[in-house]
């Protein structure tokens, strides 16, 4: 991915399993480094990609260069765990798996990352583009017409402007604040005029299983940011409400939205996500492996157009 990334929600429902047995499980950016593995083989094997053991980046091109094809062990991605049927049993029994709602033989449903704007999928509006729809603004508009709702978001949150923020400054809100939540986002998806994202569809569940269930929820605002490829790059932003530190929203001594005293945070240089747990196939195949690997792939997908070079 290359270019602007929109400001996020990473969350994660706080319920102990066996899965989570790394340090500080409940941070939901630790819970998405050591959990994306296991969700991305189940896509693998939902799509019909796993081979003898080895899953295969999709394959979208009639001629494949051996040297560039991705792949990984499942063996690598199940070591730390111990096998698929055993986080199979767990996650199928688990009171935290929001995707189970969706789908269920879903696992690892207890967290994701939830884009504040480009979330909607044009299928049912076609003039209206990708990435139009911005929940902070469809806030505002909710709490313009509501003002029983703006009075219960002040009672129970800090005061911000826009009221979005003031929502995500606790990393543990309340099941109070939760519920809040809740009916925050349900009122606010009432006004996107087409289908949501995946990545909406599974906060908005996560969300209302934690207040249905009592489950603690861990969130964090990530502020837009931009990516080459190589590195992400996080403006200069402020560290309580995560609104990024223009010249509109701070004054380099106070942030305007939240009044929080003192500079905002320096920029931030990270790097990218990456494919994880994707990676050459050559390297773990060698040359003539993964060439033979995929040309077995190949007849067992029966393409019969597709050249292996």
């Amino acid at each position: 991915m290359l270019g602007k990334t929109p400001e996020f929600l990473r969350w994660a429902l706080a319920h102990a399993c066996a899965l989570k047995d790394f340090p500080k499980w409940t941070d939901p950016n630790r819970t998405e480094r050591h959990l994306r593995a296991i969700r991305v083989y189940q896509n693998a094997v939902n799509q019909d990609r796993v081979l003898n053991g080895v899953a295969v980046e999709p394959i979208q091109d009639a001629s494949v260069d051996v040297a560039e094809v991705l792949g990984f062990r499942v063996h690598d991605v199940f070591e730390f765990y111990g096998d698929p049927e055993a986080v199979s049993k767990t996650c199928e029994v688990c009171p935290a798996n929001a995707m189970k709602m969706l789908d269920s033989s879903a696992w690892v449903g207890c967290f994701g990352m939830m884009p504040v704007n480009e979330v909607a999928l044009p299928d049912l509006v076609g003039e209206l583009p990708n990435g139009s729809v911005d929940m902070r603004e469809l806030l505002q508009q909710v709490l313009k017409e509501d003002s029983e709702l703006v009075e219960r978001i002040y009672e129970a949150f800090d005061k911000t402007s826009p009221s979005w923020y003031g929502l995500w400054i606790s990393r543990t809100p309340s099941l109070k604040q939760r519920a809040i939540q809740l009916e925050v986002v349900e009122a606010v998806l009432q006004r996107t005029p087409c289908t949501v994202s995946a990545a909406w569809d599974a906060f908005h569940r996560g969300l209302r299983l934690s207040v249905e269930q009592n489950i603690p929820l861990h969130v964090q605002l990530v502020p837009e940011a931009e990516t080459d490829g190589v590195y992400w790059f996080v403006d200069s932003h402020c560290g309580r409400c995560g609104a990024i530190a223009s010249s509109e929203k701070h004054t380099g001594t106070q942030c305007l939205v939240c009044k929080n005293e003192g500079r905002p945070r320096q920029p931030q240089r990270r790097f990218v996500r990456g494919k994880r747990p994707y990676w050459k196939m050559t390297r773990f195949l060698g040359e003539d492996g993964a060439r033979e690997f995929l040309n077995e792939y190949k007849q067992h997908k029966g393409w019969d157009h597709v050249t292996v070079r």
